[in-house]
């Protein structure tokens, strides 16, 4: 069975859009981390359009990555809207239809 346990969201590139970080994993398996591109739809809310999960080693890769920015970058503040300015209750995930592995 698949367990998700939400870890936060980064603001999108647009007013519209966020990354999700969610942890996932199986029973038994180490867990992973997923990002999940997702746009609001209006009344329809939140719609997951793409994943990229990485594997254990990667999280370490992808730090490390981020360290090798300059600092201006990594360390500017986005200038979109708020987290708050779309509420999470209106959440649609069209990949939820697919059946997760046993």
């Amino acid at each position: 069975m698949t367990f998700e346990k939400h870890l936060g969201n980064l603001l999108g590139a647009d007013d519209d859009s966020r990354v999700q970080l969610v942890q996932v994993g199986d029973s038994g398996d180490t867990p992973t981390l997923e990002l999940r591109l997702e746009h609001h739809a209006g009344e329809l809310g939140w719609q997951t359009h793409r994943r990229i999960r990485l594997a254990p080693g990667q999280i370490g890769a992808l730090r490390d990555a981020l360290n090798l920015m300059d600092p201006d970058a990594r360390d500017s503040r986005h200038p979109g809207p708020t987290e708050d300015s779309f509420p999470d209750d209106n959440v649609i995930e069209l990949t939820t239809l697919r059946r997760h592995g046993s």
